[in-house]
């Protein structure tokens, strides 16, 4: 699994300091690759859903997305670029 390209999102929550980016894999993201996101902080996982949700939750990032898709969203606290370089950075080591 590789990164194909990173963009700024249109969905932009400025007015409380939130700015988010996606991420596009060259694959679908599987199960296996979601349980690996744990690295980053506290993940919800949602099973039963027809496309299984899943997010993982700290005080400065989020990240979110849909199994069996090939993006992810993440969303940054105070547009925290330092963030963004630490997930994209780790986020395929260890999966």
């Amino acid at each position: 699994m590789e990164i194909i390209k990173v963009e700024k999102s249109n969905e932009i929550c400025a007015e409380i300091n939130w700015h988010s980016y996606d991420i596009f894999f060259d694959e679908q993201m599987d199960k296996k690759f979601i349980f690996s996101l744990k690295k980053f902080g506290t993940l919800m996982y949602l099973s039963l859903l027809k496309k299984p949700f899943f997010k993982v939750n700290t005080n400065e990032y989020l990240i979110k997305g849909t199994q069996y898709n090939t993006k992810l969203r993440v969303g940054i606290f105070n547009n925290n670029i330092e963030y963004l370089s630490f997930i994209l950075e780790n986020i395929l080591i260890l999966y």
